[in-house]
């Protein structure tokens, strides 16, 4: 004989679990509003560049010449706790950016990439952009600024020099940011495959939170 019983929340107001119609159990995991007094932050801020050795290791002004070997800077994931990517900062600096150039070089012969690998598969962020230009477009246009020509560009980065500045909120399309998890081969990658050593500074950088267990 089946017994028909209800789980309720013992306060007495008629809310009671529900069960799908596989006879699943619903249930949501939460977080306390208060954490225990001496515990760490489960959650704590993470910004860093992409380098040629690793998170802001190793060389990250990415001006360099990668025509004849492809020049790569990465940030991999860490053994101890996930990397939560909410969002990526881009800037080229030059001498009167343009979009129509990546920066003031000419448009590449192969293309710029910004990928990241998760579970050994890439996903192209940013795929063979020649021109600053392309470089918006393939970030979603977002947070534009300035005016026609001018747009996403900070005059006089570095003395007389601009700056191209493109920032792409990914945590907008993958809900709680792209992971990249403990004990993994996930990461972020830059690829530089021509030559950008005529740029005064080519970098990016992720922001996001570190996830400890």
């Amino acid at each position: 004989m089946t017994l028909q019983t209800t789980i309720s929340d013992g306060r007495g107001d008629g809310c009671t679990a529900r069960v799908s119609s596989h006879n699943a159990l619903y249930v949501a995991q939460t977080e306390p509003d208060v954490e225990p007094v001496g515990t760490q932050n489960r959650y704590r801020y993470y910004a860093a560049y992409l380098g040629s050795t690793g998170a802001d290791s190793g060389t990250t002004n990415q001006n360099v010449n990668g025509s004849v070997t492809p020049q790569v800077f990465y940030i991999a994931a860490h053994n101890d706790y996930d990397i939560r990517v909410m969002g990526v900062s881009i800037l080229i600096a030059d001498t009167a950016t343009v979009h129509n150039n990546f920066g003031n070089v000419a448009a590449l012969a192969n293309g710029w990439d910004l990928y990241v690998t998760e579970s050994g598969e890439d996903t192209y962020l940013v795929e063979a952009a020649s021109t600053g230009g392309q470089v918006i477009a393939q970030s979603g246009f977002h947070w534009g600024y300035g005016n026609a020509a001018l747009t996403w560009e900070l005059a006089n980065w570095t003395g007389t020099e601009d700056a191209q500045t493109i920032y792409l909120p990914v945590s907008e399309w993958v809900p709680g940011g792209i992971r990249l998890g403990r004990g993994t081969r996930d990461r972020i990658v830059s690829v530089v495959n021509d030559d950008l050593t005529g740029l005064t500074e080519f970098w990016q950088r992720i922001h996001g939170y570190r996830h400890y267990p």
